[in-house]
């Protein structure tokens, strides 16, 4: 049997044919999924699942073991008229080279295309495309190009390529902004986590990609937080790998515990049940699926004073 785990529906779930109630359902290895949206301006989804799972425009689906985790993204209904709007960037390096160019259509699909006379390469963004920004570098090994798009969600995306008879993909990433400095690039990433913390990364090119050579939590909402709130806090911090406010979460008898080895790999918060005070049950997968561990936190005085495996 396969557990299908919602993510945030909006509409109404049919599983062979049988309305779903809550945002948990159980399938054989094939099954037929139906999705109606509550929002009329979006269109229906029907997919079948032979076991193997697919991938799809319009829904996604996790897989941890023998469960998915899926994940609705219902289209538009189309327009009776479909405009051609695109954004066309050429770049003709000075000096000779090669050059290359840009296309992205901004009011139907989420890619941006680059290309020769001769090679193609074409990148998935996130969401659909405002603005972008393309630029050539020489260096000895060929050139690199880079591209800067804003997107329609408000977010920034980032894409390096190297090419010299072929395009090579350095890398590719969304996040919130990004600056470009003489030594390499600024990343931050705003985290939807209880203290309103952002990670800021530091990438620089190390001849054939982009490594990460620092990395710091900024938290602009630096004040006292109530107890019930530490251990989302503490947990949070060792999920983004943020050790210093981990340990300011921890009385001091508790420092030299080994969160990793305590909490395991998991892989989220499970929130879709009842709220109950200082307990935190957290999402585990292995080869079976989806499993769930609860965690009960004695907290005094702003400080974790024990943890305990219920």
């Amino acid at each position: 049997m396969t557990k299908l785990y919602f993510d945030n529906p909006q509409g109404v779930i049919l599983i062979d044919g049988v309305k779903c109630n809550g945002n948990i359902a159980n399938a054989d290895g094939s099954f037929c999924i139906q999705y109606t949206p509550y929002d009329d301006d979006y269109l229906p989804i029907i997919c079948a699942v032979n076991g193997k799972g697919k991938l799809r425009d319009d829904v996604i689906f996790i897989r941890h073991g023998k469960d998915y985790i899926v994940r609705f993204c219902p289209q538009k209904r189309p327009c009776q008229r479909q405009s051609q709007i695109y954004i066309q960037k050429v770049l003709e390096p000075n000096g000779g080279g090669t050059s290359h160019c840009l296309t992205c259509h901004i009011d139907e699909v989420c890619k941006i295309s680059v290309e020769t006379q001769s090679e193609l390469i074409t990148l998935n963004t996130p969401c659909k495309v405002a603005d972008v920004k393309f630029s050539c570098i020489p260096i000895s090994s060929g050139q690199l190009l880079t591209i800067f798009a804003n997107l329609e969600n408000g977010k920034k995306y980032a894409c390096v390529l190297h090419y010299k008879d072929d395009y090579t993909l350095l890398l590719d990433l969304c996040c919130d902004d990004i600056v470009a400095e003489e030594d390499g690039l600024r990343v931050r990433d705003c985290l939807c986590d209880t203290l309103g913390r952002s990670c800021i990364r530091k990438l620089s090119f190390c001849g054939d990609c982009f490594a990460e050579q620092s990395r710091h939590f900024e938290n602009h909402c630096a004040h006292f937080y109530i107890d019930e709130i530490i251990p989302y806090a503490l947990v949070e911090s060792v999920c983004y790998g943020d050790n210093d406010c981990a340990a300011d979460c921890l009385c001091p008898a508790m420092r030299g515990c080994n969160l990793k080895e305590l909490f395991g790999d998991f892989i989220g918060i499970c929130d879709c049940l009842d709220y109950t005070p200082f307990e935190i049950t957290l999402l585990y997968s292995d080869c079976c699926g989806l499993y769930t561990k609860t965690f009960r936190f004695d907290v005094r005085q702003g400080k974790i004073q024990k943890i305990k495996l219920t």
